[in-house]
């Protein structure tokens, strides 16, 4: 059996259909083969340096590493900014120099265990 998902907000009659077996069987995504369906989109967390964006390694592989405990998940990490200029806000991670590369990829390695 199909649960319903959404309303048709003039009657809040059910409208569509969702095939949950669909949402946690396993999917191709390029060469990699994910277990489910269910992935963590990027998001901006606010856990990098006030002003040199690099993210906090105290900080960040923990979250990382909480979030993709389940095998076969897909976590696309955070938005970043790519240029100095192109910021604005303190705190977000960047990706434009030595210092900040050198820490995500620190940080990705919560893959290889």
């Amino acid at each position: 059996m199909k649960p319903t998902f959404g309303h048709n907000k003039q009657s809040l009659q059910p409208v569509g259909t969702f095939d949950m077996s669909k949402l946690f069987s396993p999917v191709k995504v390029g060469n990699i083969t994910l277990d489910h369906r269910v992935v963590m989109p990027p998001m901006t967390r606010y856990k990098a340096t006030k002003s040199t964006h690099v993210p906090m390694l105290s900080l960040v592989p923990e979250y990382y590493s909480q979030r993709s405990r389940v095998p076969g998940s897909l976590i696309i990490t955070e938005s970043t900014v790519i240029a100095a200029k192109a910021g604005g806000e303190e705190y977000v991670p960047g990706v434009w120099n030595e210092e900040q590369i050198s820490a995500w990829k620190e940080v990705s390695t919560i893959h290889d265990g």
